[in-house]
């Protein structure tokens, strides 16, 4: 099972700390809303991205901390892969075309429709993962409401019942302002998300998964 801990506060501190490397971009533009509509096309025609980083993801008071790397692909799959901040157990999440199979550890193999429903009958954590693949690029949905700060970014995201902060950037490889640090709270109160993106890698063929999962983050339950 996986291992929670109270220390939350500790741990988002890791998180911000994690962020402190971004670099922000030079200059600031003339008009915020032209930035920010040249950097959104820029991101929507995004086809193949990597993230890799450090999540904590919050129930109730209960924390737990993980490693992540997110594949993305032009297919409209996804692979998200978990470790634990010591290597300790582990788990790989990938999706597409409306199936999601979740693999442990210990080789246990879970199958769903959906992967918000897979993550939370299997470890308990009720994230939107359909939007996150949005929140970590600094999309938002057709829907969603935002406010931009004085780079024309994303500063912050009202998601449904989810609100998203964003705290830091980092340039890309390829010029793109990507975010470094973001923050998202339920209405609830219940359950939170931090995540901070140490790596990104942009416009490249994701490489196909392993047969074998990588060493990851819990077991079934």
């Amino acid at each position: 099972m996986i291992r929670r801990t109270p220390r939350l506060a500790a741990l988002c501190a890791l998180l911000l700390a994690l962020g402190g490397c971004a670099i922000e971009p030079r200059t600031v533009p003339d008009e915020r809303d032209e930035a920010w509509e040249a950097l959104r096309a820029e991101l929507d025609r995004l086809e193949h991205w990597r993230a890799e980083g450090r999540l904590v993801v919050r129930e109730g008071r209960d924390g737990t901390p993980a490693n992540f790397t997110w594949i993305e692909r032009a297919d409209g799959s996804f692979e998200l892969r978990l470790a634990g901040p010591w290597g300790q157990g582990a788990a790989r999440l990938s999706g597409g075309s409306g199936r999601a199979v979740l693999v442990t550890a210990d080789d246990l193999r879970y199958t769903a429709r959906d992967a918000q429903r897979l993550l939370a009958r299997v470890y308990g954590w009720d994230i939107p993962v359909a939007a996150l693949r949005q929140w970590l690029i600094g999309l938002p949905g057709p829907e969603a409401e935002y406010t931009l700060d004085r780079f024309g970014r994303l500063e912050t995201l009202q998601w449904g019942d989810w609100q998203i902060a964003y705290g830091r950037y980092r340039l890309a490889d390829e010029g793109l302002d990507m975010p470094a640090v973001l923050t998202a709270s339920h209405a609830s109160g219940d359950n939170e998300l931090r995540v901070a993106v140490q790596a990104w890698q942009l416009g490249e063929p994701a490489p196909s998964p392993s047969r074998s999962p990588v060493p990851l983050m819990g077991g079934g339950g």
